[in-house]
Formats: structure tokens, C-alpha cells, sequence
């Protein structure tokens, strides 16, 4: 018997096509590097070619079919896309114009944002969005459970008893955990909702666990952003109640806990490098990854200087020859850091995505994807607003800002490449806030309304 408050799901019938887009959302959930491949030679660079490039490439020839035939892009869905679409061509068009290397690692990142137009042209009812939301959160709760066994030793792995990367990488555990405990969440601030209570309580917990194994210091930035988001939301709408504050703030307070406690040593190291405390020359003390990533902006601060306009192109490991006049200032600049944290040890791969975007796409490209981000919100916004309180999917009407807003965070800590979740999920965040204003159901702000699956 369902708890009061929830409502049955109706499922739709069989979509093939949805089908199509379930699948290759899945496949990109993996890592590339953990995918079957076939070497392809284009010119003189090496392509991988996956199961996922498949599948992305199936979607992406059942979207164009689907706009030759009857569909169209929902008016709402409009800047969204044209934002993505003006970003895209000019991630090509200066890439191409760096070498066909940064040209491919250009193609490969975009390929992905076929989950994008897929969920604009495919996910057209309200019952198709929570599946997508199921897909990821099973995703999210299967890493979970790994990374817990690998924690305590109880599967093979690198290492135990400190942060885990799962299957998918500690960034990407931390970012899919968060947007299933942001579902849990947001479920706390309605009154009726289509999925049973146990399914949302084992969202939550795996979420919460989920966002402390990954312990990524921009995860955690990002749930307090993706929660901030949702009591903001509530608060304007009128739904916010003490009993869901209180639950929130006590998860925020055991996942900080759990992160802060599986990266003290990290975090003291970084404190140090900024001055905060005792500084040592060449120290493992001084070890700590987001000093890595302090070398790396730098000299990636260097690079957008020295080529501001179209940047170096789109790589996934900038070629020596871009960086290496830049080393000795980088030393000189942080000499207390050991060697193993400089480009010349470990080849010069983006760290985080917004410096990424700087120098490797330069002001123009920076510009692009700062609009594309600033349409995108806006999007999720207005489908938040337009959302009818008491409906019984008013707790997905969270989801698309809050999930906007994760990934936003999360790329202050990783970089974008084809081949990982992270970039799945920032084409799929796009995707749901270009779709969601098309998905509200009919009815004023406010209105209780009993609306159809």
C-alpha cells in the first residue's frame, strides 16, 4: 500500500526511441577507459572508438529524424539551444583551427550533448522525466555501494579506508550522489509525491554516503549550492516547513563532516599554500590536490594571457609546447610545492573546467559558455516558478535547478572530457532545463491541481 502523500506513477507505453536515450544516457555513465574500444586512425590521431560513441551517435541520428518528421523544439527550449548550439560551433571552430588533435577532443566532448537534444525532443511527459531521474539515482546508488565495499576492503581496490572513486572517479561519485540526495531533498518540501517514501529514504542515504566516499571539496560546495537552491525555491513558494529545514541542515552537517574528515590532510595542506599556517620547503605536509590545481590555473593563466582570443584549442592534454615557457615561473612562484605537482612530471591535463574553458577557448569562448550557463538557469528557473504547488511531481519541479546548479560547482573541481560522467550529466543539466518549462502542467502558481503522469 502506498504512504499517504503518494501518488502511483503511470508508465508510458513502449517508446522506442526513449528507449534509445535511456540506453546511451547509461553508457555514458561509464568511463571510457573502462569501455571495450576499437583504435581508429584520422589523419595522424588516434580515435577510441566505444559502445557509448555508438550509442550517442544512435541517438543523435533518432533526434535528427525526429526533427525531419514532426517534432520540433518546444519554444522554451529555444535559447537554451541556441546558447548551446553558439557555444558548440565555437568550440569546433577554434579547435579546428589549433590541429585536428584538439579538433577531435572537441568532437568527442560534444557528441554528448546528444543526451541534451534527446531529453528536448524525447522526454515530452512528466512520468519520462523521474524514470531519467531513476536511471541516474540507480547509477549513483550502484557506485555508492561499491565505493562502500571498496572502502572497507571487502572488494578489490587501490586503497581502503579513505575517499573512494567507485567505478566512475571521486568527482563523479560525489556529483551523482548529489543529485540523487537533492531528490531525496526536495521531496521533504512537498506534500504529495509519485515516488514511494522507501525509494526517496534509499536515494537519500546513498546519497548522503555517496557525496562523503567521493569527499570532492567542490561536491560538497556543490550540495550546498543544489541545497540552497531548493529552500530558496520553497521558501518563495510557500511550501517550506521546519521538520524539512531541520532534516536538511542535519545532512548537510553529517555530510561535511564525512568530507572534512576523509580530506583534513588535504585541506591542511591547501590552508598552508595560502599562507594559513607553517610553510615548508618541498614537504609532503604541503601535499594537497587543490595545490595542484593552483599550479595548473596559474599557468593555464599564462596561456589565456599570451593567447586570449582563441585559446589553444580543446585538449584533453595540452601539448607541451603550449605550457613549457611557463615552468620555471611556475616554480619560482610556488617553490614550497613538490615537483610531482608540475606539469613536467605528470603532463599538463585541465584540472577544473572554468580555466579550462579560458584558455583553451579563449575571452570569446568564455563568454559563450558563461551564457550558455546564465540561459540554462534561467530556464530551470521559470519552469520552478510556473510549477503548480501540490501537484504530485512537484518534487521533480526541483530537479532541473537543482541539478543546474551541481554541475556548475562541480566543475570547479574537474575538467570536461569525453568519456566521463561529469560530462554526461553538464549536457543532460542543460537538456532538462531547456525541456522542463514545456513539462509544467497546466495550471497557475499556486493552484492545486491533480495533474496527469
Amino acid at each position: 500500500m502506498d504512504a499517504p502523500g503518494t501518488q502511483r506513477l503511470r508508465w508510458p507505453t513502449l517508446d522506442l526511441s526513449f528507449l534509445v536515450f535511456c540506453a546511451a544516457l547509461v553508457l555514458s555513465l561509464v568511463r571510457a577507459v573502462d569501455m571495450p574500444s576499437v583504435e581508429v586512425t584520422v589523419g595522424s590521431t588516434a580515435v577510441d572508438l566505444t559502445p557509448t560513441d555508438v550509442a550517442l551517435f544512435a541517438l543523435a541520428v533518432v533526434c535528427v529524424l525526429r526533427l525531419l518528421g514532426r517534432g520540433s523544439l518546444p519554444r522554451p527550449a529555444r535559447a537554451p539551444a541556441l546558447a548551446a548550439a553558439l557555444f558548440s560551433g565555437w568550440l569546433l571552430l577554434s579547435s579546428a583551427l589549433n590541429g585536428l588533435t584538439a579538433f577531435v577532443a572537441a568532437a568527442k566532448l560534444l557528441e554528448y550533448g546528444a543526451l541534451a537534444l534527446g531529453v528536448v525532443l524525447l522526454v515530452r511527459r512528466r512520468v519520462q522525466l523521474w524514470i531519467v531521474v531513476g536511471v541516474i539515482g540507480a547509477f549513483a546508488v550502484a557506485a555508492t555501494v561499491w565505493g562502500l565495499l571498496a572502502f572497507f576492503g571487502l572488494v578489490e581496490a587501490d586503497f581502503t579506508g579513505r575517499r573512494q572513486p567507485s567505478f566512475t572517479g571521486e568527482h563523479e561519485l560525489a556529483l551523482l550522489s548529489t543529485l540523487t540526495l537533492s531528490v531525496a531533498l526536495a521531496s521533504l518540501y512537498v506534500t504529495r509525491h509519485q515516488l514511494p517514501r522507501a525509494v526517496l529514504a534509499v536515494g537519500g542515504v546513498a546519497g548522503v554516503i555517496g557525496v562523503v566516499l567521493g569527499a570532492a571539496f567542490a561536491g560538497l560546495l556543490a550540495l550546498y549550492a543544489a541545497t540552497a537552491t531548493i529552500v530558496i525555491a520553497t521558501i518563495s513558494r510557500g511550501t517550506v516547513t521546519r521538520r524539512a529545514v531541520i532534516v536538511t541542515a542535519l545532512t548537510l552537517v553529517v555530510v561535511t563532516a564525512g568530507v572534512l574528515g576523509l580530506r583534513s590532510g588535504d585541506l591542511g595542506g591547501f590552508l598552508r599554500s595560502l599562507g594559513i599556517g607553517e610553510r615548508e620547503q618541498q614537504s609532503e605536509r604541503n601535499a594537497a590536490s587543490w595545490n595542484e590545481r593552483l599550479v595548473f590555473a596559474y599557468i593555464g593563466g599564462r596561456i589565456f594571457l599570451d593567447q586570449p582570443v582563441l585559446g589553444t584549442g580543446w585538449h584533453g592534454q595540452l601539448p607541451p609546447e603550449e605550457y613549457v615557457q611557463y615552468l620555471d615561473d611556475a616554480h619560482a612562484r610556488f617553490p614550497e610545492l613538490p615537483d610531482e605537482y608540475f606539469p613536467e612530471e605528470t603532463g599538463f591535463i585541465p584540472q577544473q573546467t572554468y580555466d579550462q574553458v579560458l584558455y583553451e577557448l579563449g575571452i570569446v569562448g568564455a563568454l559563450l559558455f558563461l551564457a550558455l550557463g546564465v540561459v540554462t538557469l534561467r530556464a530551470t528557473l521559470q519552469a520552478l516558478r510556473a510549477w503548480p504547488r501540490g501537484d504530485p511531481d512537484e518534487a521533480v519541479a526541483y530537479v532541473p535547478a537543482a541539478w543546474a546548479v551541481t554541475v556548475a560547482f562541480a566543475l570547479l573541481g574537474a575538467a570536461l572530457f569525453g568519456g566521463s560522467a561529469l560530462t554526461a550529466v553538464f549536457w543532460l543539466a542543460i537538456g532538462l532545463a531547456a525541456a522542463a518549462p514545456s513539462l509544467v502542467p497546466q495550471g497557475r502558481p499556486g493552484d492545486r491541481v491533480t495533474s496527469p503522469a
